[in-house]
């Protein structure tokens, strides 16, 4: 079964930000979006804030806790787009076997956001570009 044949379309576009109130100052203030929510995942080490962009959701990603792997992604390419993500109806069944066509970047499934689990794919088998899966 290809990716195409599994997704549900584009869950939200993820940028990484090193402030999100700096961040937001952009996306919120200055472009109207409007937060539909935000929360702190992985036993707090990370801030996701979803703005509503109508039919798809911005995330910004915000290291809390060091060290933290996006604060290594920081300091190479600074603060912007980190990865798509697309919605799965079942992480585990996408994410076994490489049942999308690119294999997992990650040995298990993570927390996502509102207690879904996501799971990051290979970036070396999707052309460089960071993709995400999230669902139940």
């Amino acid at each position: 079964m290809t990716m195409r044949e599994q997704i549900n379309g584009l869950d939200h576009i993820g940028l990484v930000v090193p402030d999100t109130e700096e961040a937001l100052a952009l996306w919120r203030d200055r472009l109207g979006f409007v937060v539909d929510h935000a929360e702190a995942v992985n036993d707090g080490a990370v801030l996701l804030t979803h703005l509503d962009l109508g039919n798809v959701h911005l995330q910004l990603v915000q290291p809390l806790v060091r060290p933290h792997p996006l604060y290594d992604w920081l300091d190479r390419h600074g603060p912007g787009l980190h990865h798509l993500c697309f919605a799965v109806p079942d992480v585990g069944m996408a994410w076994q076997g490489a049942g999308v066509g690119v294999p997992p970047a990650q040995p298990a499934p993570h927390q996502g956001t509102r207690g879904r689990r996501a799971v990051f794919l290979d970036p070396a088998g999707s052309g460089g570009v960071q993709l995400e899966l999230i669902g139940s």
